[in-house]
């Protein structure tokens, strides 16, 4: 038996049934994923074939009356009407070819189209933007001399010097950005998995597995706070910024790393991900 997986659109495979349940055992394989193998009539979730279990027993007997759900309506989509054969039976007893099994992934995931590079991008820059328009009352009060802060070389007590020389209205108004702009875009990615720079460019962050919002854990803690602490360090946080550009770049879901650590992914947002 040659079992095909898929997950996210891309689909991998061939795979043997002990394979399988060597993956499902390790959890390497989630019971979200789509699977398939010749004598089944579309793509199912795995954990219906498995009927919830890790573990698949092609040969466990299924209720017979059970009635069977398409790939279309898993996805929300209207089941196709068209075919002549729907009169007498809503699915075909022909084995899908490589073409139908590809044709009908492919509408499984069209629901939730991956966000291009391009835009995350943009979405970067302008919380990037954002971030450093919160210290313009700062740099004001200093008559935006960039090389006193150079000269400070990262030199705690010169930089506390320098802080002190700014008038105290423009660093509480300094504070008070930074605290606006931080309470805002916490609450955006807790309730919309958004920044507002993912907000304008129509992108979203989504757990990789559901396809709905991920932990506060994840998209707060391991994907946020971390992934800003890491670039942060000096030269060590350019590094590791081209790098998860490089990532991105080159994996076909386009997960950075802090993608990777944090179990997301970024999608087009659609309202559909934010149901419960």
């Amino acid at each position: 038996m040659q079992i095909f997986l898929a997950r996210n659109g891309v689909q991998a495979g061939p795979y043997t049934l002990t394979e399988l349940n060597n993956m499902l055992a390790t959890q390497q394989v989630a019971l979200t994923d789509l699977m398939w193998h010749e004598g089944m009539e579309q793509w199912v979730p795995v954990g219906e074939m498995t009927h919830g279990q890790y573990n698949y027993n092609p040969n466990a007997k299924t209720d017979p009356d059970r009635k069977r759900t398409t790939v279309a309506e898993l996805y929300g989509q209207q089941p196709s009407s068209s075919s002549p054969s729907s009169s007498t039976s809503p699915f075909s007893t022909a084995t899908p070819s490589t073409q139908q099994r590809q044709n009908v992934l492919s509408k499984a995931t069209a629901t939730y189209p991956l966000a291009s590079i391009a835009s995350r991008v943009l979405a970067g820059l302008i919380d990037a933007l954002l971030f450093i328009a919160c210290y313009i009352p700062f740099l004001s009060g200093i008559n935006y001399d960039f090389a006193k802060i150079t000269a400070t070389n990262g030199d705690m007590e010169k930089m506390t010097q320098l802080a002190l020389s700014v008038p105290e209205h423009l660093s509480s108004i300094t504070s008070i950005m930074f605290l606006a702009l931080f309470t805002i875009q916490l609450l955006l990615l807790l309730r919309r998995g958004q920044t507002l720079g993912k907000l304008l460019n129509g992108i979203r962050i989504v757990d990789e597995q559901s396809k709905k919002l991920a932990s506060a854990t994840n998209v707060i803690l391991l994907r946020s706070v971390v992934t800003s602490a890491l670039y942060l360090i000096p030269m060590i946080g350019t590094m590791i910024m081209l790098a998860d550009f490089v990532v991105m770049t080159l994996n076909k879901q386009r997960r950075s790393i802090h993608d990777k650590i944090a179990k997301t992914i970024v999608v087009k947002a659609d309202s559909k991900q934010l149901e419960k």
